[in-house]
């Protein structure tokens, strides 16, 4: 199955012009050309695209990206290459992912602290105007 330009942005989520300079700069080398000289996209194309969405989605940078998919087209020769690109951005990803589940912990805490004064209509006694007051009772009570 093929697409037009249109079609492959709507089904990757993207949109033409960003399909237009990944092709401009190298980064889909199979893209092929109608009788009117309109981008042709087929499904490894989309596979393509796949991989550029997800390696900038965890971050990569795209000179990086091209780099990588230079070396895709360059062949099997570059394998060890693109696995310690693929492994770095993996360790990247993971160091992400444990932060924002850090980040998630404290969230889901917040989260059943207001459900718990939602459900037993208690107060909260843990709000901005009263900070300054914890603060220093808790530091009143160190320093005794």
């Amino acid at each position: 199955m093929t697409y037009t330009i249109q079609e492959a942005a709507d089904k990757m989520g993207l949109t033409a012009y960003t399909l237009r300079y990944y092709d401009n700069h190298g980064m889909l080398p199979y893209v092929k050309r109608d009788e009117n000289n309109n981008r042709i996209f087929d499904e490894v194309d989309l596979e393509w695209i796949h991989i550029i969405i997800c390696m900038r989605k965890t971050g990569m940078p795209l000179k990086k990206i091209q780099h990588y998919l230079q070396l895709v087209v360059q062949g099997e020769q570059t394998v060890p290459e693109r696995y310690q690109i693929m492994l770095e951005q993996q360790q990247r990803t993971l160091a992400e992912i444990n932060e924002l589940n850090q980040h998630l912990m404290t969230i889901n805490k917040k989260v059943s602290h207001y459900a718990d004064i939602l459900i037993n209509q208690k107060p909260d006694t843990y709000v901005p105007s009263n900070i300054s007051s914890l603060k220093s009772t808790n530091h009143q009570q160190t320093a005794n």
